[in-house]
């Protein structure tokens, strides 16, 4: 059975003096898809040009299992081009389910190609384009066919004490059958509810779940309980005094209920949920242990598909409900989404528009920030390419039940038990200044706590990785690629997750920070070739090393958040550096320029009054040392270098300091000393020792301080 039809119910019409094709139509309308088979195929037989029948054969033999059949119709009508390109789709999804999936792509591509603004096909592609990855291991669960199965279908479990009620379509009526004209076969019974032990293991241990108000003439189920399972929430068919009510196409659509329920699990206070219309389904509930919200499947106008979940909050004690409101594009498409089970912020569901294996597959969602994120295909084995729908868990959130039609089953859909083994963690690498841009073959590291290696993923051309990773463990991720660094620190848990997968952004830092200068020598104030600047991580002692050429020009590229120690050296010049904390700091150039003096026997710093030249006897004091040791060596030469504040101009600051360079140097040679052995220069205020540059506000004593003479006594090199 498929699970479109547990959302509408066809009722008997008259058809008199209807053509076969007419006949086929309502039958089709109904969903009695052998009646309705069998009276198409009589039509194309006398008239093969009937497209529209040709489709409802294709479309009737998917309905009722016939894979085979369905994709040869399916393959004509792709081929052809009066049919419709939706058909195109639907072949795509045949060869899907029959896990032709090179055959699929092809005509998954031709659908897109005809239909731009059904996002289903793309989707549809990218998911073939991983199939290795959600065919990656059978061992992610462990997966059993419960025993109770009848050959019939058996679907929607859920747990209730000790047992599993679900929905099934055996046949126990002894003596009135209750006959639906859309079952597959003449042993298919209405739906009905049904609860066995949880490890049971024979068809005799299941019993009926019969309740007054509960079993009617069609369609009973699913049901869900909450409350301490004191109350419940169940479909049927749409029956009103024991007769069921057709909608404007002749079709009996599904209701919601709600009820009580006692320690003998007998029902009372029943009672139709209010948005529960005549023309359109409303089914499949869930409802939260609270009782508070609502989540439901149903394919009212103005959703974006066939059937779309839907979410309605619980007002007040009298079970009044907030409007639904459709779950949004994420999670509804253009096919049909059902079944709904939400475990904490986790919501699971059935889906055949989202890419998947073939049919229906099981989904999960997570809830963040207002709405459910895009959903995670659950993989391989609880996803086949048969339809997988139903799930729901236990307390642990890492066993539970679902169905599936799949290939080995007692009857056409089973019931089937579960324990996941692992969690699923998708990685997408992105750039840390914009996290919208994805980075493809990156290296992906995943690390134990202790940070030893455990996997390695390269990241595909959408910047994804994949890992499985085992519950209640916590783990580190890293990520690296050329140019790029990972300067974040990124730890993940597994304590407390269950059945699904989760997302993470991992941020490379685009290498945009550099450590630039240039190397001066103070004496000259030219730039110095040859001189050698030193990076230092501190942190971990890696160095990296640089020779400046003529430019004198340094260069390193960084990392943020880590403390470097720069370090400039040449021979016959004193060694200078500092430090550099890249804290908080993602791009930009980091300029810091050196000056080297040379090495110096001698040196005295003697300092001037604000606007003179004239060399004050203490300081002049201060040179005797340097007077001895001049005299003492003959080899040896002077450097004098003046300087000025930044007060006046810079040419009469110049001019200034060039005048305080030959006040010292004719203390020199009135003392002796050969003016061929001294090398005088006026600075200006070009080589300021602290911040007050022209326009910076400063006290005097710092100003005063640049007001200064630097004299030293070198060895020839």
């Amino acid at each position: 059975m498929t699970i479109g039809e547990t959302l509408a119910q066809s009722s008997n019409i008259s058809t008199l003096f209807m053509s076969s094709f007419e006949k086929g139509e309502k039958m089709y309308q109904h969903l009695a898809y052998r009646n309705a088979l069998e009276l198409y195929l009589y039509t194309v037989e006398r008239d093969p040009e009937n497209y529209v029948a040709r489709q409802r054969i294709a479309d009737c033999y998917y309905r009722l299992g016939n894979i085979d059949e369905a994709e040869k119709r399916y393959a004509e009508l792709a081929a052809s081009e009066m049919a419709d390109p939706v058909y195109k789709y639907q072949y795509a999804q045949v060869l899907s389910v029959q896990g032709k999936y090179g055959d699929a792509e092809k005509w998954f591509s031709l659908y897109n190609a005809a239909q731009k603004d059904d996002a289903r096909g793309q989707e549809k592609l990218s998911f073939i384009y991983s199939l290795s990855y959600y065919f990656r291991d059978s061992v992610l669960y462990t997966i059993s066919n419960k025993g109770f199965n009848s050959d019939q279908s058996d679907f929607a479990p859920n747990l209730h004490k000790n047992g599993i009620v679900f929905v099934s379509a055996r046949d126990r009526d002894l003596f009135i059958k209750k006959k639906s004209l859309s079952a597959i076969d003449e042993n298919e019974s209405h739906l009905n509810v049904y609860i066995a032990p949880v490890d049971a293991t024979l068809d005799e241990q299941v019993k009926p779940f019969y309740h007054d108000g509960m079993n009617t003439i069609l369609h009973d189920g699913p049901i869900t309980f909450f409350n301490n399972e004191r109350n419940v929430a169940f479909t049927r068919n749409n029956t009103r005094n024991g007769k069921p009510i057709t909608n404007s196409k002749g079709r009996v659509n599904l209701k919601l209920f709600f009820a009580k329920l006692n320690d003998d699990d007998q029902m009372s206070h029943f009672h139709e949920f209010q948005y529960n219309d005549d023309d359109y389904s409303v089914g499949h509930p869930f409802v939260s242990e609270d009782g508070l919200r609502l989540i439901f499947a149903s394919d009212m106008p103005g959703g974006f598909g066939g059937v779309d979940l839907y979410e309605s909050v619980r007002q007040n004690i009298n079970d009044k409900w907030s409007k639904p409101v459709n779950l949004g594009a994420n999670v509804n498409t253009l096919g049909d989404e059902f079944y709904p089970h939400l475990v904490g912020s986790t919501l699971y569901f059935s889906s055949n528009g989202h890419g998947g294996l073939g049919g229906l597959d099981i989904f999960s969602s997570s809830y963040s920030s207002g709405r459910f994120e895009f959903p995670i295909n659950l993989g391989f084995p609880l996803n086949t390419s048969s339809d997988d729908f139903s799930l729901i868990l236990d307390k642990s959130g890492r066993n539970g039940f679902f169905a599936s039609n799949r290939p080995g089953g007692k009857g056409y859909d089973d019931i089937y038990q579960f324990t996941v083994n692992s969690f699923f963690l998708t990685v997408k690498t992105v750039e840390r200044q914009d996290s919208a841009k994805r980075i493809d073959k990156a290296t992906v590291s995943l690390f134990d706590e202790n940070e030893n290696l455990l996997a390695e993923e390269v990241t595909s051309a959408n910047g994804i990785a994949h890992f499985d990773l085992d519950f209640d463990r916590d783990y580190i991720i890293k990520a690296k690629k050329k140019d790029y660094s990972f300067v974040d620190t990124l730890s993940y848990s597994t304590h407390t997750r269950h059945l699904g997968g989760d997302s993470v952004l991992v941020p490379l830092w685009k290498q945009s920070l550099f450590a630039k200068g240039s190397v001066y020598s103070n004496e000259s104030q030219s730039l110095l070739d040859g001189a050698t600047v030193t990076l230092e991580n501190v942190t971990t002692g890696e160095k990296q090393r640089a020779i400046v050429d003529s430019t004198g020009r340094y260069d390193f590229k960084i990392q943020p958040n880590t403390r470097y120690r720069v370090t400039a050296s040449k021979e016959g010049f004193l060694d200078s550096g500092f430090n550099l904390n890249t804290s908080n700091i993602f791009d930009g150039d980091l300029v810091n320029d050196f000056l080297l003096e040379e090495v110096f026997v001698e040196k005295a710093v003697i300092q001037f009054d604000f606007d003179k030249s004239q060399l004050r006897a203490e300081e002049a004091e201060q040179l005797r040392p340097i007077l001895k040791e001049l005299k003492r060596n003959k080899t040896a030469t002077l450097n004098i270098g003046a300087h000025a504040d930044s007060y006046g101009t810079n040419q009469y600051n110049k001019a200034l300091s060039e005048r305080r360079a030959e006040a010292v140097l004719s203390y020199f040679t009135a003392n002796g000393i050969v003016r061929s052995r001294i090398e005088a220069t006026g600075f200006g205020e070009e080589l300021l020792l602290n911040r007050c540059s022209n326009g910076v506000e400063c006290s005097e004593e710092e100003h005063s301080l640049n007001r200064r003479a630097e004299v030293k006594v070198q060895l020839p090199q």
